[in-house]
């Protein structure tokens, strides 16, 4: 596929341009607000279009333009209309129409080219950026280094499987030699248990005494909240002071009121709103001029009817005149004069006016006869005289032709005033009868609902009036407020005083009494007595162990089960050593003879580009991409932006060759101003030799990248 070239309507700040572009490489500049970004977008949002409502520029109603495009030698037109794309769309290689991956590898400004993660992570970077099976070694490597640090450790403080079988092994050593120790001590264990068991039962006596006093202390104890929680309650009762009491009916009224309020403030701001909604129809003219006008408005959409009927009888008009025409035998009516009749009616007239005179009146008579035939002689008669005429092109069709033009003119001068009048921009016939219909119904819309307007602020006025005089008492709404929550917070406080109260009273205590009448007693008793049954218990436990020869069995047993699990511990270690060691030697001769073919292609890019000073690093154990110069390599985090530029276009340069397969185009809007004159050179040579396999456009305002495309063979500079 390769773009022919871009017919540009309305979009953004460009109206009616055209753009035309080369099969290689197109270098097409501009000063800054010259519409390169524009055109940019243009082409972006009609061949793959992206859903995101942020691109610049911003999307119109008025957007419109083609794109005319050439694949498998037919040329195909997209139409943009809107945000609507008609036409055939190309067809293009999997995963290319993606509007994401589009832009961020096919149609890149400076903010797509500067984000890596679409090379870095993900599908493109698996299928593109990385040797066939290379992959698994890291983390088979990964494997191998965690299995022998777990077993063995990296260090001999480090927490491995190793060092706690051999702490565990140590324990239980110490173990197996007390138990083998206290055989000798059961006489003595014996002897101190007995004087324990006098003790407790001593100590056992004189705690009865102190049992009664520390359960009623107890019980204040347990009600010292209790106590606490009153007093607050009862001081927050009497901070809330005097206040006016709103009762249940006074909140359901104030309720009422504020919905009526709210809700004609609700019904008047979206009366308001319909009616922003209805002016911008009038698209700012005057809704009294568009009323004014609004009966010649009403014919306009039939009477276009009759324009577009007009129109198409105009161009057969016009196609049977250019046609050619045929002579045709002309009949001609002539008039022929009577001379025998104009004679004879002359004679009769003389004699009647002579015999009048000389003998009766009555001869007069015959001299109007004569009259009559002098003068039907002199018209004559009609004679249709045929003839052969000239070729002629007058067949009416000049005369219909123009009637049809006068009826056209008059049209559109009728509606080019109204809009005129109106102050509206023109943007065509059908649009500009469209748009005063749209203006005329907009007008009698708000003008039905202006009294709607005026009722609902009546209605709002009315509402508001109520709700005043009804807080008039509260002194306000916000005295309203502050009263309702005081009366409820002391509805709260004098229920929780209540419950406190009875749960004081419940315990055996009296509310308005806080103090213990006894002391807590120091209970020492008991807490020797604690002590002792403990150490009772441990001397039992181990005059039992020396009698039970089983735990020893155990702990033996234990310590053999443990010496087997350190020597497979121990052997797992070498293992892992060993493996690590394996997957370094093939990952160095994997990643040093082997690169896949699209890292080959940036490699040979950024060369140029650097003029062979930085290459690409291919091993793929790192996750981000690095460059090497020499035996120094550098991650992405330690380039410079010019350095950052380079490696990234020549990497999404190599990844759209392979995906694109040659038939999708690169679309580039100044990629090249961090490079300096030296990169920039290099850059533009790998672009003109990338451009023999498929299309780019560079979009530029810098006039040295212009200036160097100029000596390059194979390049095409448009200034725009």
């Amino acid at each position: 596929m390769r773009i022919r070239s871009a017919s540009i309507r309305s979009f953004g700040g460009i109206r009616d341009r055209s753009y035309r572009f080369s099969d290689g490489l197109t270098v097409l500049h501009g000063p800054n607000e010259s519409g390169k970004t524009t055109v940019m977008e243009f082409i972006r949002s009609t061949l793959v279009p992206s859903p995101k409502r942020n691109q610049y520029p911003s999307r119109e109603k008025t957007d419109s333009g083609t794109l005319t495009y050439e694949q498998d030698g037919e040329e195909r037109t997209l139409r943009l209309v809107q945000k609507n794309v008609e036409g055939e769309r190309p067809a293009m290689p999997t995963g290319t129409d993606d509007p994401v991956l589009y832009r961020s590898v096919f149609a890149m400004t400076p903010s797509d080219l500067d984000d890596e993660k679409v090379v870095t992570e993900g599908g493109v970077r698996s299928r593109f950026l990385t040797v066939p099976g290379g992959d698994s070694l890291p983390p088979a490597r990964a494997s191998a280094e965690e299995m022998w640090e777990s077993s063995l450790g990296r260090r001999s403080n480090s927490r491995s499987k190793v060092l706690s079988l051999d702490s565990e092994i140590s324990s239980i050593d110490a173990g197996i030699a007390e138990s083998r120790s206290q055989v000798d001590r059961y006489g003595e264990l014996d002897r101190r248990r007995s004087e324990l068991c006098d003790e407790l039962e001593r100590l056992n006596g004189e705690s009865k005494a102190d049992i009664e006093a520390k359960r009623i202390h107890d019980i204040y104890e347990s009600n010292v909240s209790n106590y606490d929680r009153l007093s607050r309650l009862q001081k927050e009762r009497a901070d809330l002071g005097e206040f006016v009491t709103v009762s249940p009916e006074d909140e359901a009224r104030y309720g009422d009121l504020v919905s009526r309020a709210s809700a004609a403030e609700n019904e008047l701001e979206q009366l308001n709103s319909r009616r922003q909604e209805e002016e911008r129809d009038l698209r700012g003219a005057d809704r009294r001029k568009v009323a004014a006008r609004s009966k010649a408005i009403e014919t306009f959409p039939g009477r276009l009817q009759a324009y577009k009927e007009d129109s198409r009888t105009l161009r057969g008009l016009e196609s049977r005149q250019r046609a050619p025409k045929r002579s045709a035998p002309v009949t001609e009516v002539r008039r022929v004069r009577s001379m025998p009749v104009m004679v004879l009616g002359l004679i009769l007239a003389v004699a009647g006016l002579v015999l009048g005179v000389m003998y009766t009146p009555y001869a007069l008579a015959l001299t109007a006869v004569g009259a009559v035939a002098v003068v039907l002689g002199a018209r004559g008669h009609e004679v249709r005289v045929h003839s052969p005429s000239p070729d002629t092109d007058d067949d009416g069709t000049d005369a219909e032709i123009g009637a049809v033009r006068r009826r056209m003119s008059a049209f559109e001068d009728e509606v080019a005033s109204v809009m005129s009048d109106l102050g509206l921009e023109s943007y065509g016939m059908e649009d500009d009868v469209e748009c005063l219909t749209k203006a005329r119904d907009a007008a009698a819309s708000i003008e039905r609902m202006e009294r709607h307007v005026l009722r609902a602020r009546a209605d709002k006025g009315d509402a508001d009036t109520k709700l005043l005089q009804f807080t008039q008492r509260f002194s306000g709404k916000e005295g309203f407020q502050r009263s309702l929550e005081s009366t409820r917070r002391a509805a709260d406080i004098d229920r929780q005083i209540a419950e406190l109260r009875g749960a004081i009273s419940s315990a055996g205590l009296d509310p308005d009494v806080p103090v213990c009448p006894v002391e807590r007693p120091t209970d020492s008793s008991s807490a020797r007595m604690g002590d002792v049954r403990q150490e009772i218990g441990t001397i039992e436990e181990k005059m039992n162990a020396i009698l039970d020869t089983e735990d020893l069995e155990r702990m033996m047993d234990r310590k053999a089960q443990l010496s087997n699990e350190r020597g497979r511990a121990l052997e797992d270690g070498a293992v892992g050593l060993l493996a690590c060691s394996i997957a370094d030697d093939a990952c160095e001769e994997i990643y040093s003879q082997v690169q896949p073919g699209v890292i080959a292609t940036a490699d040979r890019f950024l060369s140029m580009m650097t003029d062979g000073r930085y290459r690409l690093d291919t091993d793929p154990r790192s996750k981000d991409l690095s460059i090497r110069s020499g035996d120094e390599v550098k991650g992405i985090g330690e380039w410079s932006s010019g350095l950052r530029a380079q490696v990234l276009l020549s990497v999404k340069l190599a990844v759209a060759r392979e995906m694109g397969e040659g038939r999708v185009p690169v679309i580039l809007d100044d990629v090249l101003l961090p490079f300096d004159s030296g990169r920039k050179e290099g850059a533009l040579r790998a672009l003109a030799g990338l451009a023999g396999e498929m299309q780019i456009l560079l979009f530029t305002c810098d006039a040295e990248t212009r200036a160097i495309a100029e000596t390059i063979d194979g390049i095409t500079v448009r200034d725009m």
